[in-house]
């Protein structure tokens, strides 16, 4: 029976996308035999704001998140509460109504959280 590992990690502040992505791509990469890795990662707060205009590095490091298989959602409230449409979000995110339910709701399912 295959074994599944699921990663959930919260981004709260802009400055921690960077290790937090990274710390992401790192989990997928240590796959073993016969085991499934999952990961996902929640944005709120001011981590929001830096979504819009990723840096080069950073948007390459969640788009091969994204392609890894891996999900990156933001704060549909935190958007509102920064005046950011999305439409003017990159395709490698999704959202969530609420962050806080979402983190929730994924604990609850399982996930093991993470807040780098």
């Amino acid at each position: 029976m295959a074994e599944e590992l699921k990663l959930l990690i919260h981004v709260a502040q802009k400055e921690r996308w960077d290790i937090a992505t990274k710390n992401a791509l790192n989990f997928l990469k240590t796959a073993k035999e016969g085991e499934t890795l999952k990961v996902v990662l929640i944005a709120n707060g001011d981590s929001v704001t830096r979504c819009t205009k990723c840096d080069r590095a950073l948007f390459d490091n969640l788009k091969q998140l994204v392609l890894d298989g891996g999900k990156v959602f933001l704060c549909e409230n935190s958007l509102r509460n920064f005046e950011i449409p999305k439409s003017r979000l990159p395709e490698v995110f999704d959202t969530v109504p609420a962050a806080i339910r979402a983190l929730v709701d994924y604990q609850r399912d399982g996930w093991i959280y993470v807040r780098p």
